[in-house]
């Protein structure tokens, strides 16, 4: 019997036929499937604009290049994330400020940005980890009262929204990704998304080797290549035919383990806000008894046939590519902070104490009952 999976990639029939036809056309660059996409994923964000590019992390280097943020320009952020939203900041020569995060949520503490901002501070960077919307009118308002730009971080928040509104609509602009194991997916392939058309029009020639909106070789500005393949848009386009279907599912999935796992007083479950709408990418239980080390409940679970895992138990400022940034190219010309002395003891004690459990769209109730039931009997041994 196979184990219970923490990815189950979920393609159908419908995703293979349409990559088909994408190769029989011989079309295989970037075209007729994207702009399907793009037209879906703004009606289903409520976005004005929307462009494909290659992957999530070429979304927000993208974004932060449009914003104009250069060498020396701060940018807050969290560290309790994917190494890919801070590595983006770096590319530009910016600088992460990292700031802890709020405990129970385990989004950065708007409370906390407040006091990281400094003269050099020119955009925040919230990540609204495991698909659960940050407090964005909290960072808005912080970002309106000292002149900030706000880059969202969706790469997991497919239909997370915050009283209707989907996140990636509280900033300048929205990142995305659809990378394999994410809720909608293209294999790889991303989505930057934004509501201001002449910022729009720059994002999207910046894509394009910074061509200009007539096309051809004419160049007006530096630009990268940022384009995604049909093939994965293809499957981009498909999943959003059947992002109801999908999502539903997970919606399901993650409502039934908050009211199991609540129950458990050894664990903590993320917090979501009033009004806000978590996207169930993924669940992190937070252990709370100082007795129970992560890999032997990780180890118990899989012993009983259901996959487990840490994810970001290393925090970006702890990776040894940021304690020691001397053969980064940039800093020959930016004077990057020591981030082996920042702390962020929030982030940490998550770091250190969560597991993951499936949470996967293919998931059944009996499944989640089941999972439950373990993580239980694990604690009553205890």
């Amino acid at each position: 019997m196979n184990p219970i999976p923490v990815v189950d990639v979920n393609i159908k029939e419908k995703e293979l036929e349409a990559v088909k036809k994408v190769i029989e056309s011989k079309y295989l660059v970037e075209g007729k499937n994207a702009r399907e996409f793009e037209n879906k994923f703004a009606k289903f964000t409520g976005a004005k604009y929307v462009t494909t590019v290659v992957n999530g992390t070429a979304a927000l280097h993208l974004a932060l290049t449009a914003l104009d943020i250069g060498p020396g320009d701060e940018v807050i952020t969290t560290p309790f994330t994917f190494i890919a939203s801070s590595n983006a900041i770096l590319f530009n020569g910016g600088i992460p400020i990292f700031v802890d995060v709020d405990k129970e949520t385990f989004n950065i503490d708007p409370e906390k940005i407040e006091d990281a901002i400094t003269e050099k501070t020119k955009a925040i960077l919230p990540v609204h980890i495991f698909g659960n919307p940050c407090d964005m009118k909290a960072i808005a308002d912080i970002a309106e009262d000292h002149d900030l730009i706000v880059i969202e971080d969706c790469a997991q928040a497919h239909d997370a929204r915050i009283d209707g509104i989907h996140t990636g609509n509280f900033g300048q602009i929205g990142s995305f990704s659809f990378y394999g194991t994410k809720n909608l997916i293209g294999g790889e392939g991303g989505a930057v998304i934004c509501n201001d058309e002449e910022l729009f029009e720059k994002i999207k020639s910046i894509k394009n080797h910074g061509r200009s909106p007539k096309g051809g070789y004419y160049h007006y500005r530096i630009g990268f290549n940022y384009r995604t393949t049909d093939m994965s848009a293809a499957i981009m386009n498909v999943q959003m035919d059947r992002a109801q279907e999908i999502l539903e599912r997970r919606h399901k999935n993650g409502e039934l383990y908050r009211k199991l796992l609540s129950e458990q007083e050894n664990l903590m479950i993320q917090k979501v806000l009033p009004g806000h709408q978590h996207s169930d990418y993924i669940m992190t239980p937070i252990i709370l008894n100082e007795q129970v080390k992560t890999e032997d409940i990780i180890s118990y679970l899989k012993e009983n046939g259901i996959s487990s895992r840490t994810i970001y138990s290393i925090l970006s400022y702890e990776q040894p590519s940021y304690t020691d940034l001397s053969n980064w190219h940039m800093s020959r010309v930016v004077n990057y902070p020591d981030y082996s002395k920042v702390s962020c003891p929030n982030a940490e004690f998550l770091a250190r104490n969560h597991f993951e459990i499936p949470m996967v769209s293919t998931l059944s109730d009996k499944e989640i009952a089941f999972i439950v039931e373990k993580i239980n009997d694990f604690f009553k041994k205890k």
